[in-house]
């Protein structure tokens, strides 16, 4: 049953349960039901008898008993007043009370009544008289915005998406015109939009990637207002335009065929910026402007172990290898310093940030996070984490089988359809994507 803008069933039952109509339903239903000992037929009698009425009611007079339950309310609240001070309680009773009724309504409906806890308003009822149906106007107005907020903002749930692919999807990307997904023989995917309550509908952009190659792609990311970046095996690069679906290849950059790991882009310097990374630990930084790449020289961050992540935010990025080495760039990836990371018991496998804090994930289970002098970890599982990314105060990690996500301070184990064989994530705020094998696609969204 649709929920009515103004309070819905329940709150219009509970006022029905106040009326005559009710008392004399009620005595119908007892009267009916004592006569199924001489045909049972009477038992569907009685129950609708008791049913009907406040169905029929509900739509032909949706504010019945409104104002009956009001005047109750106010004369509780008069007689609570009163009462309040023989009790020792006064306006802190009153203060309880109206913490009770936030927390049956959800956290808007807390801060709807929290204002009348201020000082001011504190000020205002001990100096005029409590008696008043100011308090109950108040109250009143507090539980209808408490319903208001609950309906405009919906719990964010996970559901399965169709994505037309039978093969493995290694990473996924966020964007504002939806979510893209690249994955085995070259293939990416974007959300279509439409779909069902179920999940989205997804749809082909290429089949068998940039250069009609059928290299896998291993990364995807994409700038804000921008293209969308892919790469992968062979030195597969390619980029997408989301307005028109169309795409350029731009494989093996300077005559490079080393398959590329992980990719990263992002606006820098008022031209969209492309980082490049490989299984022999270089970096290769692209400028893309007038529909061409201007590719830069490689560079070698670290010892020149495999880089398992790349992460681009304006100028400022991170990259993490195999060996425990993480990197920070401040000018977009020309120059790296080392951020000396120990602690690992496993091996690095992403890296992510949110604003200039850089987070790690490795095979033993646990993020580490960067505050600027200090590593500090946080173990989530006794599996490995593939991959992590964050956007805010939100975020999203992946186990093989299992997604963790943050709305704030900590990590908790989401609860999504049961899927498997999980290895790439994105995340844009209540938005994020997980993706794994055989094509399987999670989306969290607002529902």
């Amino acid at each position: 049953m649709t929920r009515r803008q103004d309070d819905g069933f329940v709150a219009f039952f509970r006022r029905y349960t106040k009326t005559s109509l009710h008392t004399v339903s009620t005595a119908a239903l007892t009267a009916f039901g004592m006569l199924t000992f001489v045909n049972r037929a009477f038992a569907a009698v009685a129950i609708a008898a008791y049913v009907l009425p406040p169905i029929i009611q509900y739509f032909r007079r949706p504010d019945l008993g409104r104002e009956a339950e009001e005047s109750d309310e106010s004369e509780g609240e008069r007689t609570d007043a009163t009462g309040g001070e023989a009790n020792g309680t006064g306006t802190a009773g009153r203060t309880e009370a109206a913490d009770e009724t936030g927390a049956a309504g959800g956290g808007a409906g807390a801060e709807a009544v929290e204002s009348p806890r201020s000082a001011d308003s504190t000020d205002s009822v001990n100096s005029t008289d409590s008696t008043e149906p100011a308090d109950s106007e108040a109250e009143a107005a507090g539980e209808a915005e408490s319903g208001d907020d609950e309906e405009a903002s919906p719990e964010p749930e996970w559901v399965v998406a169709d994505a037309p692919t039978d093969g493995d999807l290694f990473d996924a990307v966020v964007t504002g015109t939806g979510a893209y997904a690249a994955g085995e023989d070259g293939v990416v995917v974007r959300e279509a939009g439409g779909g069902s309550r179920d999940g989205p509908e997804w749809e082909v952009v290429l089949e068998d990637g940039p250069g009609a190659a059928s290299n896998d792609l291993t990364g995807v990311d994409a700038v804000a207002g921008g293209g969308v970046w892919v790469a992968g095996e062979s030195g597969a690069v390619g980029r997408i335009d989301p307005e028109s679906g169309r795409h350029v290849d731009f494989s093996a950059p300077d005559d490079d065929t080393n398959d590329v790991a992980a990719v990263a882009a992002a606006e820098a310097g008022g031209t969209e910026t492309v980082l490049l990374a490989d299984g022999s630990g270089q970096v290769r930084r692209g400028r893309y402007r007038d529909g061409d790449v201007a590719w830069e020289s490689s560079t070698k961050p670290g010892s020149g172990s495999s880089i398992v992540g790349v992460e681009l935010r304006g100028e400022e990025g991170y990259v993490c290898d195999s060996n425990d080495g993480v990197f920070r760039t401040d000018d977009a990836g020309r120059t790296f310093e080392s951020l000396d990371f120990e602690g690992a018991n496993g091996t690095l496998t992403d890296v992510t940030a949110g604003g200039d804090v850089p987070l790690l994930s490795d095979d033993d289970g646990a993020l580490h996070r960067y505050d600027g002098s200090r590593w500090t970890p946080e173990r989530l599982s006794e599996d490995p984490i593939l991959a992590v990314a964050v956007s805010g105060t939100s975020g999203v990690a992946a186990g093989e089988d299992a997604v963790y996500e943050r709305f704030g301070a900590g990590w908790e184990r989401a609860s999504p359809p049961a899927v498997e064989s999980l290895s790439g994530v994105a995340c844009d705020g209540s938005t994020a994507v997980v993706v794994g094998e055989a094509g399987t696609v999670l989306e969290r969204r607002t529902a």
